[in-house]
C-alpha cells in the first residue's frame, strides 16, 4: 500500500467547497447545520451573503446574521445589512419573530445596533399576526432578561398591549384578551425566574405611571406582586399612581397659571388610572385568578391612602373619583365576581376596623356598608365574622361603634340571630363605665328600633325567618305589635340611660324623637316611659311646679363650683311637644295614657312661667334659699329659662296653623311675650357671666362684644349648656318665620303712618333675632347631617325640608338686608334709636347674611345651588333692579344674559356686590366678610372669564375704598387676587406690595398714612396685608414646586428614550414647552413680589417668614436651573428666552437687594434688648440657609452658562456675606500657646484688608455652631480648597468659644 493511500482518503470522497447558494439552501432546511459551514466561505462570499439578507429574506436565512457578524466581516457589508432591515417600511410577521430572537445573540461589537432594531420591532408590532404576538413577546422578554435594554422592551410591550397612542392588538376583543392573557402568563413566568426583570418591570411603570399605566400594566404589576420580595414595591406603584393622579388633578385645578391643555391632560390621566384599576378587576375572571390577592391588597391600600374628595376646586366637576371611591369600587366588584376573595375581604375589614385609628377606619366602614346594602345575601354567610367584630364593640371609638352598628343593621332584616346578638352586645355595653361606650350602645338601640320600623312599613314581617313564617291570619296583629314589643323589650336599657350623664341623656332624647317620627304607634309607650322621669323635675300641685335645683349640684359652695349641669326640662319638654301631636292622632280612644298627664303638666308650667314673666321673677327664687345668693346659681337659672321658654314658643307656634283668627292673635301675642322674655334671660346670662368673671379676676371670661357669645374661659359646663338649643319642628319654624315677616311688614307700615310703641318695637326686634338664630341653627345642623350621609332618601328628605322652609325665610332675609332705611343712612344713631337698637340691627343683619351663607353651603353640598339661587332671586323685592341701577351694578354682558342657567347666578352676584358695597360704606366688618364669602363661593363656580370680571371689580374696591379693619382688608384682597386670572393676579399683588413698600419703608410712620393708588393700604392694615401677601407667595411656591415636578418627569421621559419621536410625541413636547414658559413666567412674577419686600422694614416674625420663603424660592430656582442641564451623553440645548429673563430679573431685582436687606436686618439688632438673643438664634438658621441657597442657584447658573455659552450672570452681584470669618478674643495669645492656628489663617488669602473695618455685630459661638452645621452641604459642593480650610478653621474656633462674625471678604468663585 502506498503512502498516499495511507495518509488520506482519495480525492473523489472529499466534500465540495461550500458556496453561498449551498449555505442558504442548507439554512432553509436547518439553520443550525448551516452555521458550521460559514467559516469555510471566503471573505467576499461572506460579504455577499451578508448583503443578501433583507426584510424579505426567509426567517431561517436571517438566523445566520449573528454567526456572520461574529466572523468580523466587512463593516460596510454589516452596515448595509442593518440599513436594509431598518429602512424597510414593513416586515412580515415571521421576520419580526426572527429578528426578535436573534438580537440577543448579536456579537458584543454590534450591540449598539440593538436599540434601533428594538425600536423597529416595537413600532411594527401592530402589523404582526395575532398568533405570533405571544411568541414575539416571549422573545423580547428573553432579550430583556439578557439583560439588553430591558426598560425599552418592557415600556414598548406595556404601551402596545395597553393600547397607548393608538397601538392595540388588531383582533376581536375576545381574541385580543386571550393574547394579552398569554403574554401576561409569559411575563409572570419571566419575573419569577429573573428577579432583575421584575425590578425592571416595576421601574418601567414607576418612571411614567401616568403615561404607561393601563389595564395591561396593572395586570402585570399585580402579577409581579405575587412574588414576595416585590410585593410591596409593585402594590406601592399602583397606590402611588392613584394618589398622584388625584393630587395632580387637584393641583391643576388650583393652578390658574397652568395652560388649559395640561389641565385637560391631568383630568384624562386621572380617568385613565381609575379605568385601568377597575378594568384589571373586571378582567380577573378566566385565567387571571392569581392576581386576586394582589387586588385585595391594592384596594385596601387605596382606602388607607384616601384623603377625601377633590375638594372645592374652581369650575365644574369632571367626575374624577377619589382614591377611597376607587378602592371601594374595586373591592365591591371583586366581592361580587370572586367568591374566593370574599372571606379575605371580610377578614381585612375586621382587622383594619379593630387595629386602625378612627379616621382610618371610616373608609373601611363605608366599604362594609356598601357590601351589606349591595350584596345582603352573600353577606349572610359571614355573620359569624360580624359577630366576632361586634364582640369588640365596648372597646371601639364611639363613632366607629355607631357606624359599625349602622352598617350591620340592614342584615337584621334577613337574620334574626344577628339582631338578637346585637341586642346582647348592646346590653353588655350599657353597663360599661366609659361614657363613649354607653353613647354608642344608646345609638345602637335607637337605630335598631328605627330600622325595624322602616322595614315594617315595607314588609309584613321582615324579622321572621322563612321557616317560621306565620299564617296570613296572624300577620296583621304581628305587624302592629312588633315595633311596640321591641321598644318595650329594650325600654329597660333605655331607662338606665336616664340616670347617666348629660351626654347620654341627650343622645336618648334625640333618639326618642327619631323613634316616634319613624313609628307613631310607639308614641304612647314613649310617653309612659318618660313620665316617671319627668316627675323628678315636676311637682304637680305645687306653686312652683319645676324643681330647678334638681338639674344641678353645688359642690364646695365657698368656691361656687357647679358640676353635672344638665338641661333635662328643656329636653323633656321638646320631646313632649313633638310627641303630643302624634299621640292625638294615634292614641286609642278610652285608653288611659300619659298624654293627659303631660298636657296638664305643661299647662301648669306654662301658667307658672307666665306668672314669673309678669312679676319679673326667676324660677325658684324664693325656694332657692341661701344657695341662690351665689352668682353662679343665678346664672344657672338664667341659662335654664331660655330653654324652657323655647319649648313653649315651639308649642304655641305648632298651634298657629290650625287656629282661628281670634285664638291666633292670642297665640301671636303669647309668642311675642315669650320671645321677649327669652331675649331678657339671654341678656341676664351675659351679665351674670361678666360678674362671675370679674369676681374671679379673669377679664377673659366676659362676653365677646362682637359676637355676643361667651369666650373660652367661661364656666365650661354652662358654656356647653348655653350652646344647646332646642331644634324646632319644621312646621313650627315655618309659622314663626311667616309671623315674623308679617310683624316686620306691619311695623314698616306703622312707621309710615304713626309712631309705634317702644315695647312693640322691642318685641318685634326680639322675634326677628330669635327666628334668625333658629334658622341659622337649623341650616348648620342640616349641613352637618347631610355631609355625613350618603346620597339617599334621608339626604333628599332633608333637602326637601329646607326647600319648603327656604321661601319665607329668604323673604325675611331680603327684607332685612335691603331695608330702605339702611340705603343711605346706614346704622347711625338718631333721635328715635338708641345704642342697643342699632347694635341689635347690626346683629340681625349679620345673622341674615350668615343664613344666606349657610343656605348656599347646603345647596352646594347637594349640587343644587342653581335651585337655591333661583329661589333667592324670585323672592327678592320688586325694586331690586332699580337698586342695582342706582349702584351702577348692571353689566352688559350678553354671553351671560343669553344663557338662562348662568343668568340667575349673575343677577344674584350683582345683588351681593350691592350688599358688599353697602357694608363697606357703613364699616360693617363682620357683615362684609360674610358677603365676601358668598361672592367667592358663587364666583368660583363660574367660567374663568366671569370670575376675572368679579376679581377686577374687587380690585377696584381695593383702590377706591378706605378700610380700617384688618380682617376686612384681608378678605377684600383675597377676593380680588383669587378671582383674577393669571398674570393679572400677581400684577395686582406686585402693585399693592409696591404701595406697601412706600408706606413701610418710610422711616416716619406718621408721614404717610395711606397709599394714594390703593386706599385699602394704610397704617392700620399694612401689617395684615403683609401677612396675606406672604401667604400668597407661599401658596405660589407650592404650586411652582408641583409644576417643576411635572416638568422634570417630562424631561426624564424625553431623555430616557433613545427615540424621542416615538416615546415623546409632538403633542407632549408642545405641552412641555407650554409648561416651561408658564413656570418661568410665574416664577418671574414671584420675583417681582418678593423684591418689594426687600425694601420694607418688616417686623421680626414677618422678616423671619420672608427669609424662609426666599430661601425656599431660591432652592426651587436651583432645581429649575439644574433641570436645564442635559444629562451626560445628551445634547445641551440653549435655555429659552423666558428662562433667561427669569434669571436676569432674579439677579437684578431680588438677589442684589436681598443682601442689603440682610445687612440692614443685622445692623438693626441691639443685643441689650429683651428677646434679641432668641431672634439672633432664629436668624442664625435662616440667613446662612438663605445665602447657601442663593449661591447654590448661582452655581448651577454658572454651569449652565459654560455649557451653553450664554452669560446668565451678567446682572449678578457678588455676595457680601458668603463666608464667615473668625475674629480672636482677648485670650488669643493663650490659644496660640495651645497650638491653635493664628487668626489670619481664617481669612481668605485674597481678601482685602480694608474689609476688616466693616464688621457685623458679635454673635455667640454656640449660635455659630448651628450656622456652621447648616453650611456642611455648601462645603460638599465647594470647589475651592481655600474655602474648605476656612470652614475647618471655623469649626475649630467655634469649639474654642471664639466670636464669629460675618465676613465681607471676596471668596473664591466656584
Amino acid at each position: 500500500m502506498s503512502a498516499d493511500a495511507v495518509d488520506g482518503p482519495p480525492s473523489s470522497q472529499q466534500p465540495p467547497r461550500p458556496t453561498v447558494e449551498s449555505v442558504l439552501q442548507l439554512a432553509s432546511r436547518d439553520p443550525s447545520a448551516a452555521v458550521p459551514l460559514l467559516p469555510a466561505l471566503p471573505p467576499d462570499a461572506l460579504a455577499d451573503l451578508l448583503c443578501s439578507l433583507s426584510a424579505a429574506s426567509p426567517p431561517n436565512h436571517l438566523s445566520l446574521l449573528p454567526a456572520l457578524l461574529s466572523l468580523s466581516p466587512n463593516p460596510s457589508a454589516a452596515s448595509a445589512a442593518f440599513s436594509s432591515l431598518l429602512n424597510a417600511p414593513s416586515w412580515p410577521s415571521p421576520t419580526l419573530l426572527a429578528v426578535a430572537s436573534l438580537l440577543r445573540d448579536l456579537p458584543v461589537s454590534f450591540r449598539s445596533r440593538v436599540p434601533d432594531c428594538l425600536s423597529k420591532v416595537l413600532s411594527l408590532l401592530p402589523g404582526a399576526d395575532v398568533q405570533d404576538l405571544p411568541a414575539l413577546a416571549y422573545q423580547l422578554l428573553l432579550l430583556a432578561s439578557k439583560p439588553l435594554h430591558p426598560r425599552l422592551v418592557l415600556s414598548g410591550l406595556l404601551r402596545f398591549f395597553g393600547g397607548r397612542h393608538g397601538a392595540r392588538v388588531r383582533a376581536p376583543p375576545s381574541i385580543a384578551r386571550q393574547v394579552a392573557g398569554t403574554v401576561l402568563m409569559h411575563v409572570a413566568f419571566a419575573v419569577k425566574q429573573d428577579p432583575a426583570l421584575a425590578r425592571e418591570v416595576v421601574a418601567a411603570v414607576k418612571a411614567n405611571a401616568a403615561g404607561v399605566l393601563n389595564g395591561f400594566a396593572v395586570a402585570v404589576l399585580l402579577s409581579v406582586a405575587r412574588v414576595r420580595r416585590f410585593n410591596d414595591s409593585a402594590v406601592g406603584v399602583l397606590r402611588d399612581a392613584a394618589t398622584t393622579s388625584r393630587r395632580d388633578y387637584r393641583m391643576s385645578r388650583r393652578c390658574k397659571w397652568l395652560p388649559d391643555p395640561l389641565k385637560e391632560e391631568s383630568v384624562e390621566a386621572a380617568h385613565c388610572v381609575e379605568k385601568a384599576l377597575l378594568k384589571a378587576v373586571a378582567e380577573s375572571i378566566g385565567g387571571r385568578e392569581h392576581v386576586v390577592p394582589s387586588i385585595v391588597q391594592v384596594g385596601f391600600l387605596l382606602l388607607e391612602a384616601s384623603n377625601g374628595d377633590p375638594g372645592d376646586e374652581d369650575g365644574p366637576d369632571e367626575g374624577v373619583m377619589s382614591t377611597e371611591e376607587i378602592g371601594v369600587n374595586m373591592l365591591k366588584s371583586l366581592f361580587e365576581t370572586h367568591e374566593m376573595a370574599r372571606t379575605e375581604i371580610i377578614e381585612q375589614c375586621k382587622f383594619r376596623i379593630l387595629s386602625a385609628k378612627p379616621q382610618q377606619s371610616a373608609p373601611v366602614l363605608r366599604l362594609l356598608g356598601c357590601l351589606v346594602r349591595s350584596h345582603p345575601f352573600p353577606m349572610l354567610e359571614y355573620v359569624a365574622h360580624l359577630k366576632e367584630l361586634l364582640d369588640y364593640l365596648p372597646f371601639m371609638n364611639d363613632k366607629i361603634s355607631t357606624g359599625l352598628i349602622n352598617c350591620i343593621l340592614p342584615l337584621t332584616k334577613f337574620s334574626r340571630d344577628l339582631k338578637d346578638y346585637i341586642i346582647l352586645v348592646v346590653r353588655k355595653a350599657m353597663f360599661k363605665r366609659a361614657d363613649a361606650v354607653r353613647i354608642a350602645a344608646t345609638n345602637a338601640i335607637v337605630e335598631l328600633i328605627v330600622t325595624e320600623s322602616e322595614y315594617r312599613k315595607n314588609e309584613a314581617n321582615p324579622f321572621q325567618d322563612s321557616s317560621s313564617q306565620p299564617s296570613s291570619s296572624q300577620q296583621p296583629e304581628i305587624h302592629r305589635e312588633v315595633g311596640v314589643e321591641l321598644f318595650q323589650e329594650l325600654s329597660g336599657l333605655l331607662r338606665r340611660c336616664l340616670s347617666q350623664q348629660a351626654r347620654v341623656k341627650t343622645v336618648l332624647y334625640e333618639g326618642l324623637i327619631r323613634i316616634v317620627t319613624s313609628d307613631p304607634d310607639v308614641a304612647d309607650n314613649v310617653l309612659d316611659f318618660l313620665w316617671p322621669h319627668f316627675l323628678n323635675y315636676y311637682i304637680e300641685n305645687a306653686e312652683c311646679p319645676l324643681k330647678m335645683d334638681s338639674c344641678f349640684k353645688v359642690e364646695n359652695a365657698k368656691l361656687n363650683k357647679i358640676v353635672n349641669v344638665t338641661d333635662h326640662v328643656m329636653h323633656i319638654g321638646s320631646v313632649s311637644v313633638l310627641l303630643l301631636p302624634r299621640i292625638m292622632s294615634y292614641c286609642q280612644v278610652g285608653r288611659s295614657s300619659s298624654r293627659d298627664l303631660f298636657m296638664k303638666g305643661l299647662s301648669n308650667i306654662q301658667k307658672y312661667l307666665r306668672k314669673c314673666l309678669t312679676e319679673d321673677q326667676r324660677g325658684q327664687t324664693q325656694e332657692a334659699g341661701s344657695a341662690s345668693s351665689s352668682l353662679e346659681i343665678v346664672q344657672c337659672h338664667n341659662v335654664f329659662m331660655p330653654g324652657i321658654v323655647e319649648v313653649f314658643v315651639d308649642f304655641a307656634a305648632s298651634k298657629l296653623a290650625e287656629a282661628a283668627d281670634e285664638p291666633k292673635e292670642k297665640l301671636e301675642k303669647e309668642i311675642l311675650e315669650l320671645v321677649d322674655a327669652h331675649s331678657g334671660f339671654e341678656r341676664k346670662t351675659s351679665k351674670s357671666r361678666e360678674k362671675v368673671a370679674r369676681r374671679r379676676g379673669d377679664s377673659r371670661g366676659a362676653t365677646d362684644r362682637q359676637t355676643n357669645e361667651p369666650k373660652e374661659n367661661s364656666n365650661a359646663s354652662l358654656l356647653k349648656l348655653h350652646e344647646k338649643r332646642g331644634e324646632f319642628m319644621n312646621s313650627s319654624l315655618y309659622e314663626l318665620v311667616v309671623m315674623c315677616a308679617r310683624q316686620c311688614h306691619a311695623d314698616k307700615y306703622d312707621k309710615g303712618s304713626q309712631r309705634p310703641s317702644q315695647s312693640k318695637l322691642n318685641q318685634s326686634s326680639s322675634l326677628l333675632s330669635f327666628v334668625l338664630k333658629a334658622c341659622l341653627e337649623m341650616f348648620r345642623s342640616l349641613t352637618a347631617k347631610s355631609s355625613g350621609l350618603a346620597i339617599g332618601n334621608l339626604r333628599r328628605t332633608l333637602y326637601e325640608d329646607v326647600k319648603n322652609l327656604a321661601q319665607p325665610i329668604v323673604k325675611l332675609i331680603w327684607w332685612l338686608t335691603l331695608d330702605s332705611e339702611q340705603k343711605n343712612g346706614g346704622f347711625k344713631k338718631n333721635t328715635t334709636q338708641g345704642k342697643r337698637t342699632v347694635e341689635n340691627k347690626k346683629d340681625q343683619l349679620y345673622l341674615a347674611l350668615t343664613c344666606f351663607k349657610e343656605l348656599f353651603k347646603l345647596s352646594v353640598s347637594e349640587d343644587r345651588s342653581s335651585d337655591i339661587i333661583d329661589l333667592l332671586i324670585s323672592s327678592a323685592p320688586s325694586n331690586i333692579e332699580d337698586m342695582m341701577e342706582a349702584d351702577q351694578l348692571h353689566d352688559n354682558d350678553t354671553t351671560v344674559t343669553e344663557n338662562p342657567e348662568k343668568r340667575g347666578a349673575h343677577v344674584f352676584l350683582n345683588i351681593l356686590k350691592m350688599l358688599y358695597a353697602r357694608a363697606l360704606s357703613q364699616s360693617l366688618s363682620r357683615e362684609s366678610e360674610a358677603v365676601s364669602e358668598l361672592i367667592f363661593g358663587i364666583s368660583r363656580k363660574l367660567h374663568p372669564d366671569q370670575r376675572h370680571l368679579v376679581g377686577h371689580w374687587a380690585a377696584g374696591l381695593c383702590r377706591k375704598n378706605t378700610v380700617q379693619s384688618p380682617t376686612t382688608a384681608q378678605e377684600m384682597v383675597k377676593l380680588a387676587v383669587h378671582l383674577m386670572t393669571t398674570p393679572d393676579d400677581m400684577i395686582l399683588v406686585h402693585e399693592m406690595t409696591t404701595e406697601l413698600k412706600k408706606l413701610i419703608a418710610s422711616g416716619d410712620e406718621e408721614s404717610v398714612d395711606s397709599s394714594e393708588a390703593f386706599l385699602i393700604v394704610n397704617c392700620k392694615t399694612k401689617n395684615s396685608l403683609v401677612a396675606v401677601f406672604l401667604h400668597m407667595v407661599d401658596s405660589s411656591l407650592i404650586e411652582l414646586e408641583w409644576g417643576l415636578g411635572k416638568l422634570k418627569a417630562m424631561l426624564t421621559l424625553g431623555y430616557g428614550s433613545s427615540n424621542v419621536d416615538e416615546d415623546q410625541p409632538a403633542d407632549e413636547r408642545t405641552q412641555r414647552m407650554f409648561l416651561e414658559e408658564a413656570l418661568y413666567s410665574r416664577s418671574t412674577s414671584v420675583v417681582h413680589v418678593l423684591s418689594s419686600f426687600t425694601h420694607m422694614s418688616l417686623k421680626d416674625s414677618q422678616a423671619e417668614q420672608f427669609l424662609k420663603l426666599t430661601a425656599k424660592f431660591y432652592k426651587l430656582l436651583a432645581r429649575i436651573s439644574k433641570s436645564q442641564i442635559a444629562p451626560k451623553g445628551y445634547k445641551q440645548f440653549i435655555p429659552g428666552l423666558k428662562f433667561q429673563k427669569m434669571a436676569e430679573v432674579t439677579c437684578r431685582m431680588l438677589t442684589a437687594p436681598l443682601y442689603n436687606f440682610v445687612f440692614t436686618l443685622q445692623e438693626s439688632e441691639q443685643p441689650h434688648k429683651k428677646g434679641i438673643l432668641a431672634k439672633i438664634k432664629r436668624e442664625s438658621k435662616c440667613i446662612p440657609d438663605l445665602i447657601f441657597q442663593v449661591e447654590d442657584y448661582e452655581k448651577y447658573l454658572i454651569q449652565l452658562s459654560k455649557l451653553t455659552k450664554v452669560n446668565l450672570l451678567r446682572h449678578a452681584k457678588r455676595s457680601v456675606a458668603r463666608d464667615f470669618r473668625i475674629q480672636p478674643k482677648e485670650k488669643a495669645a493663650e490659644e496660640e500657646r495651645e497650638g491653635d492656628s493664628p487668626p489670619a489663617t481664617a481669612a481668605s488669602p485674597e481678601s482685602d484688608p480694608e474689609e476688616d473695618v466693616e464688621e457685623g455685630p458679635d454673635v455667640p459661638a454656640d449660635e455659630n455652631l448651628q450656622a456652621s452645621a447648616q453650611h456642611d452641604d455648601a462645603v460638599q459642593d465647594s470647589e475651592s480648597d481655600g474655602e474648605e480650610e476656612e470652614v475647618l478653621v471655623h469649626r475649630k474656633r467655634a469649639n474654642a468659644n471664639q466670636v464669629v462674625q460675618d465676613s465681607e471678604s471676596d471668596g473664591e468663585e466656584e
